[in-house]
This record gives C-alpha cells, sequence and structure tokens, in this order.
C-alpha cells in the first residue's frame, strides 16, 4: 500500500512568490538558505520537499519572475513594430520596477551580477534566457 505524506502547511504558490522577491532583491548569492526560509516562512526540509535544493527553488523563482512581474519583455518582444516594442519595454519596465514593495531592478539582472563561484549555478541558468532576448 502506497504512503501518502503529511499534507503542506504552508501555500508553495505564495512561499515561491516570497522567494522570487528575496533572490530579486539579493540576488543569487546574496539570499541565503536562512534568509530564503525567513522570507518564505518554511524551513529548510520544507524548501527541499516542495522545491529542491537553492539552484533549483530559484530556476522555479526566475520562472516565475518572467510569467510575472518579468513578462512584459516576452510580449515586447512580440510587438509588429521598433517602436510598439520600444514602448512596451518602456512601460514595463516602469510598471514592474516602480512597484510599492517589489524590489528595484531585474531579477535576471540582479542575480547575474554575482561574481563567487556560488553564483555560478545562477550564471548557467541565466545566460540562455537572457540570449532568448537579444534580438
Amino acid at each position: 500500500m502506497a504512503r501518502t505524506g503529511r499534507p503542506r502547511s504552508f501555500d508553495t504558490d505564495e512561499a515561491l512568490d516570497k522567494a522570487m522577491r528575496q533572490f530579486w532583491a539579493e540576488g543569487y548569492e546574496g539570499a541565503s538558505l536562512n534568509e530564503l526560509t525567513e522570507a518564505m516562512g518554511i524551513n529548510r526540509r520544507s524548501i527541499y520537499a516542495a522545491y529542491g535544493n537553492k539552484e533549483q527553488l530559484f530556476r522555479k523563482a526566475v520562472d516565475r519572475y518572467l510569467e510575472g512581474p518579468g513578462a512584459f519583455v516576452a510580449e515586447a518582444l512580440e510587438q509588429p513594430t521598433a517602436r510598439a516594442v520600444a514602448e512596451t519595454m518602456l512601460h514595463g519596465c516602469a510598471d514592474a520596477y516602480t512597484t510599492r514593495g517589489c524590489p528595484r531592478g531585474c531579477l535576471l539582472v540582479q542575480s547575474a551580477l554575482a561574481c563567487g563561484p556560488e553564483g555560478e549555478p545562477a550564471r548557467r541558468d541565466l545566460v540562455p534566457r537572457q540570449a532568448t532576448f537579444a534580438p
């Protein structure tokens, strides 16, 4: 007979949003597991069970960012004219980066700025994602 685990006592989407904001504010290297658990309101065991290790959590947080606050970039690149691309980017940046309670700047840029060896997983993940936005 299959054994079922205890149901989660937290909302995984809400916790992922909090992780996204922590990575966005601090970058990959700057967001320690202690800070992530505190921001998410869960313990390490719950992070590993729900999301995997820090690198896997980061990937999921970046996906969440690209589907949410950073979605304007993909939308801009689908515009039919250079002017429409520029307008969509400008308005998208203004909306995303000036919203109260949101960190400033771009999560992909913030995380790629990590310069130590711990930041290598972030750089490996972000380079191909950033290349999809290059003209």
